[in-house]
C-alpha cells in the first residue's frame, strides 16, 4: 500500500493511480517470492490519476466491476517522458477491408434463420493519450491492399486468421509447464480507464485493445480502440469506438464486439472506419457484444450479455452465438451470462464461460468439420472467466482470481497474479508475450509456450 494516501485511491467512485504494484505467481508445485509489476523502461511515464465515476449502473454491472478490479492499488510515477510515438510499419502488407452490413434473419436454438451479411498508455505520461486516427502506413516488404464485400477473400498479407495454428504454432514438442520460475507480469501501458479484448496482428507486430468508460451509462460506455507496438508507446487507434472484444476478422481486418452499438462491427485497418457486420438477431438488437472467436473456415462465435446494455431495454435473451460463413445465426447457449469465448489450437473445441447471473462455469463444445457445435460438457466447475486464450500446447488460459492456466484435461497447471486482470493475448515476436489488459493497465509476461493472438 502506497505511504502517500493522495498518490493512490481505492474507492466504489473508482479513482486509480497506477505506477506499481506488487505480485506473486503460484504454481501447483507451490508459491513463486513475491515480486513486483514494474513498468519496461523507456514506456511508462507521468501518468497521473486516472478516473472514472461508476454511475447509471445496475447492481448486476456494479457487482462485475467489483470483481475484476478487486485487489487493485497502485502509485503514480510522475518522473518519466513519454514514449515514442506509434509505428505500425509491419512486414507484411496491408489488409483489406469489407464494408457490408449484415442482414436482419433471425436465431432460435431450434430454427436457425439467415442473418447474411455482406461486409466485409504505455504509455505516455499524463492521462492524456496521443491520438494517431489518422491515416497509418501499413506498407510492408511485399504489401497489396484486399478490398472488395467479401469477408471471407484474405489478400496473402492479411492479418492471419487466429486459428491457423500451422502459420502460429511450432510444431513442439512443448514444456510441460507454460509457467517459468520467476515470471512476473510488468507494466507496459498504465493510466486509461478500462482495458479490455486484447488481440495481436503479427503482420503489424501491433497489440490492439478495448480502453472504455465502465461507469458511463449515459453514452454506452464509450472510448477507444488502443494500439501497443513493443518498445513504443500505448496509443489511441480509433477514438470512440466503444468495443469490448476483438479478433482478426475474416479479410485480415479488426472485427469487434461493440457493446456501444450493440453489434459485431469491422473496422478498416487502413481507414480506420467502422461498418457494421452482424447487425441484430432477426430485428432484434443484440444486449452488449462481448467476445468473439474466429474459425479459420469463417464459422465466427459471439457472445451476447447485458453487462453494458446500461440504460436501453433488452430485447432478447443473454446468449451466444454462431455465425457460419453463408451469414446464418445460430444460437449455441442461452439463459447464462456468456462471456469469454475461444478456439483450441486445432479449431476441434471450443470453449465458452459463463460469469455472472447465477452461473460461474467454463464450458467445452466439440466442432464438427463445418464448424457446428456438440453438446456443451463441463470444462471448469464454479470459476467463471473473462477473456480466455489458449497456447500451442492446447492450455487454456481464463481470468478469474488473476490468469489461471489450465491443461486441455482440465487441470490447474497454475496461477499469474495479476489485479484486475480482464482479458489476455499471446503475442511478441515469438508470440510467447502473454498480454494481459488489467483494469487501467495493459501487463506483459514472458511465458515458455507460445500461443495465440486472443
Amino acid at each position: 500500500m502506497c505511504d502517500d494516501p493522495a498518490r493512490s485511491s481505492r474507492s466504489a467512485r473508482g479513482i486509480f493511480e497506477s505506477d506499481e504494484s506488487a505480485t506473486t505467481i503460484e504454481t501447483s508445485d507451490g508459491t513463486w517470492a513475491v515480486q513486483s509489476i514494474t513498468p519496461h523502461a523507456g514506456i511508462v511515464s507521468r501518468f497521473g490519476a486516472t478516473r472514472f465515476m461508476v454511475s447509471s449502473m445496475s447492481l448486476r454491472q456494479f457487482g462485475l466491476w467489483c470483481f475484476l478490479v478487486a485487489g487493485l492499488f497502485s502509485c503514480s510515477d510522475d518522473s518519466q517522458d513519454s514514449g515514442p510515438p506509434l509505428s505500425l510499419a509491419g512486414a507484411g502488407g496491408a489488409s483489406g477491408g469489407g464494408a457490408g452490413t449484415a442482414g436482419s434473419g433471425g436465431a432460435s436454438p431450434s430454427a436457425p434463420e439467415s442473418n447474411a451479411g455482406s461486409g466485409g498508455s504505455s504509455g505516455s505520461g499524463s492521462t492524456e493519450v496521443v491520438d494517431v486516427s489518422g491515416p497509418i502506413d501499413m506498407t510492408g516488404s511485399s504489401g497489396a491492399s484486399n478490398g472488395g464485400d467479401d469477408p471471407g477473400a484474405n489478400g496473402p498479407d492479411a492479418g492471419t486468421p487466429p486459428s491457423q495454428v500451422a502459420a502460429i504454432c511450432p510444431s513442439g514438442p512443448f514444456a510441460a509447464s507454460p509457467l517459468p520460475a520467476g515470471a512476473t507480469p510488468q507494466a507496459v501501458c498504465m493510466g486509461m480507464t478500462f482495458t479490455e479484448g486484447a488481440v495481436w496482428f503479427d503482420n503489424l507486430q501491433t497489440l490492439f485493445f478495448s480502453d472504455f468508460s465502465i461507469g458511463n451509462a449515459a453514452s454506452n460506455f464509450d472510448g477507444p480502440i488502443m494500439a501497443y507496438t513493443p518498445g513504443g508507446a500505448c496509443d489511441v487507434f480509433i477514438p470512440n469506438a466503444g468495443t469490448n472484444g476483438l479478433a482478426i476478422a475474416p479479410d485480415g481486418n479488426l472485427l469487434g464486439a461493440r457493446h456501444s452499438t450493440q453489434t459485431l462491427t469491422l473496422f478498416d485497418l487502413d481507414t480506420r472506419t467502422p461498418s457494421v457486420f452482424v447487425a441484430d438477431n432477426g430485428g432484434l438488437a443484440f444486449n452488449s457484444p462481448n467476445d468473439i472467436a474466429v474459425r479459420s473456415d469463417g464459422n465466427i462465435y459471439f457472445t451476447d450479455p447485458d453487462y453494458m446494455l446500461g440504460n436501453r431495454t433488452s430485447e432478447q435473451p443473454t446468449r451466444a452465438y454462431r455465425r457460419d460463413p453463408a451469414g446464418a445465426l445460430t444460437v449455441i447457449d442461452e439463459g447464462a451470462d456468456a462471456n469469454g469465448i475461444t478456439l483450441s489450437p486445432d479449431e476441434s473445441r471450443l470453449y465458452l464461460a459463463h460469469l455472472g447471473g447465477g452461473q460461474s462455469d467454463v464450458v467445452v463444445f466439440d466442432v464438427d468439420a463445418s464448424g457446428a457445435l456438440g453438446e456443451p460438457q463441463p470444462f471448469i466447475n464454479n470459476a467463471g472467466s473473462d477473456g480466455m486464450v489458449v497456447d500451442c500446447a492446447g492450455n487454456l488460459y481464463v481470468t478469474q482470481g488473476g490468469v489461471r492456466v489450465y491443461s486441455p484435461e482440465g487441470d490447474l497447471i497454475g496461477t499469474i497474479a495479476a489485479p484486475g486482470a480482464a482479458n489476455v493475448a499471446f503475442g511478441g515476436p515469438e508470440r510467447r508475450t502473454l498480454y494481459i489488459t488489467a483494469t487501467a493497465n495493459l501487463l506483459a509476461v514472458e511465458l515458455a509456450i507460445p500461443g495465440l493472438p486472443y
